[in-house]
């Protein structure tokens, strides 16, 4: 039969100290464990990032087939508009090619008149100033000036800055010599006539009866208008 010894306790350790466990850890498993949980977590993380690619895909799809789609439908009904407009156009064609027509004779109006003048404008503009002059315009006649052949001739220079095209005869009737000259003033003055000179003052025989004139002056390039090419003035201003 075996005895039992109980030896005493040290009075130097506590209850507790003596009933510790000591904090000693190993890790037994084997290395080859430890590397395939790490590559099973590997794997779960790839195989994550992979699915979470996919889904992106798959709705960036979605979205891509459905805007392609709107914008087939979207082509479709501009083609379907553009086939009805050029099915109602063709029942005016005849409208179309008359405007195009149309344009295509204003240019060549504008090209043929553009040495175009309107004698009804340059008149008034010479009685209107002879009035302000307090001189009666009777007569007037033109010339423009031409070359050997009857052609319009290259224009003259003038003292008005603008090239000369024709010349015109003024006769009319004054109160007195001054007023004669203030008219021919006044013409220098208009910018589409130009170089004014009187040629004649003549003294009528009855006393109060003034004066009768004759003057010439020159015709600009600034006269030159018409309806296809620049508007022309309705009154004689510069």
């Amino acid at each position: 039969m075996a005895q039992t010894t109980l030896m005493p306790l040290d009075p130097a350790l506590s209850p507790q100290q003596v009933t510790r466990v000591l904090s000693i850890t190993a890790d037994l498993l084997p290395e080859e464990v430890v590397a395939a949980r790490r590559a099973r977590r590997t794997r779960g993380w790839v195989l994550a990032v992979v699915g979470m690619v996919v889904l992106a895909l798959a709705g960036w799809y979605v979205v891509a087939d459905r805007g392609t789609g709107d914008a087939a439908a979207d082509l479709e009904s501009v083609t379907a508009e553009q086939s009805r407009l050029q099915r109602k156009q063709t029942g005016y064609g005849e409208v179309v090619n008359t405007q195009s027509e149309n344009i295509a004779i204003t240019k060549q109006l504008k090209t043929l008149m553009a040495n175009d003048m309107q004698w009804a404008v340059l008149i008034d503009t010479l009685r209107d100033t002879g009035q302000a002059s307090k001189a009666t315009v009777t007569g007037i006649s033109a010339t423009l000036v031409t070359d050997k052949t009857g052609a319009p001739a290259p224009a003259l220079p003038s003292t008005s800055g603008a090239a000369t095209v024709g010349t015109i005869t003024i006769t009319g009737t004054a109160p007195d010599k001054p007023s004669v000259a203030r008219y021919a003033e006044t013409l220098n003055q208009v910018s589409t006539l130009a170089n004014p000179y009187v040629t004649s003052v003549t003294q009528e025989k009855e006393k109060g009866k003034g004066v009768t004139f004759g003057l010439t002056v020159d015709v600009t390039t600034r006269a030159l208008c018409g309806r296809f090419t620049t508007p022309c003035k309705t009154t004689g201003g510069n």
